[in-house]
């Protein structure tokens, strides 16, 4: 994998540093009593050392993990489901195809996908995470650090995440609250997102979207891939135009309008779904988001230091209420 040896390197080298730094104290600590009791030092001097093996053994299980999961052949089927669904995938380069499959293989592997009343298969799976990969494809940094457990609803749901009655408007969300780090998505608007149409609405592209304007700590509409220069023209840009969809003179979906999160998630499912139409009639827009989605990040510290601990984002804890309103524990209901 193009981007595992750089990132696994910072891993490698942090948790080497932490490492060295403790097991100096710890051995400047048992220092003085050397002479006056050898057998205790030196069976603190073992103990120290096989502690601090542990301990780097820990910090680097992330990326011996990722090794290990990438070592395993690509599953053709997920191969074929790429194929058929993913036209973003399909004009890919050899190689960069390889990189989209280890991406694809390490965020099934890491992000729990789970059905709630609804059967999750390899085609929900691979066209989840491929909802993933594809705004990021572009950075190798990039960690969804906020995620770690997306539930698939049989279909729409409410305010309440109540699948039954009125009002269920919603395909997809980005729980806040309790639900922080948890994405739910409708399986028929998940699927029909990929089927080639003419409308840009793609649900999966669009609940990451939201995350990645997240990642910053906000959601404010700015995304955490812009650099600062570009900030204050994107905004302009956006009021533009929201002005423009509210005025029915533009082609992205009225829902852009909503607001200023909204826009940018609605704008990049139609910068991801129909580029060349989006050049075409947006071009200004489009070049912005161009910037957006190429640049490469530089977080690599903070993202080196949450890998040493194996984070891979929040789940809905195993002993929990299951959310399918059950009644019984989590582990015992849908995530069993």
């Amino acid at each position: 994998m193009q981007n595992a040896p750089r990132k696994a390197n910072l891993n490698l080298i942090l948790a080497s540093l932490f490492v060295i730094f403790v097991g100096a104290l710890f051995f400047m600590a048992i220092w003085n009593i050397r002479h006056v009791n050898p057998n205790r030092f030196y069976i603190l001097l073992g103990i120290g050392l096989l502690s601090s093996y542990n301990i780097f053994r820990i910090f680097t299980s992330k990326f011996r993990r990722r090794a290990q999961i990438l070592e395993q052949p690509f599953p053709n089927e997920w191969r074929n489901i790429l194929n058929t669904h993913i036209h973003f995938y399909v004009n890919l380069k050899k190689e960069e195809k390889r990189k989209f499959e280890q991406r694809i293989q390490i965020f099934i592997a890491e992000k729990r996908i789970t059905g709630i009343k609804t059967e999750v298969d390899d085609t929900v799976r691979v066209l989840v995470a491929a909802s993933a990969i594809i705004p990021i494809f572009a950075f190798d940094e990039w960690e969804y650090d906020n995620l770690g457990e997306v539930l698939i609803y049989p279909g729409s749901f409410n305010q309440n995440f109540e699948q039954k009655g009125k009002d269920r408007a919603i395909a997809g969300m980005v729980g806040s609250g309790a639900m922080n780090g948890i994405m739910i998505l409708s399986k028929p608007a998940l699927i029909n997102g990929f089927l080639k149409t003419k409308d840009s609405y793609n649900v999966g592209i669009h609940e990451f979207v939201h995350l990645i304007d997240a990642q910053d700590g906000a959601f404010d509409g700015i995304p955490a891939l812009m650099t600062k220069p570009y900030v204050i023209p994107w905004l302009n840009l956006m009021h533009e135009e929201i002005s423009k969809i509210h005025k029915g003179d533009s082609r992205l979906r009225d829902y852009g309008g909503t607001n200023k999160v909204e826009f940018f998630a609605v704008s990049s499912e139609y910068f991801f779904e129909h580029p060349e139409d989006m050049e075409k009639h947006h071009p200004e827009l489009y070049k912005m988001l161009e910037h957006v989605f190429q640049q490469d990040m530089t977080e690599r510290i903070s993202i080196g230091l949450k890998s040493m601990l194996g984070y891979t984002g929040k789940k809905i804890g195993r002993n929990a209420a299951c959310p399918c309103g059950s009644g019984k524990k989590y582990k015992h209901c849908c995530l069993k």
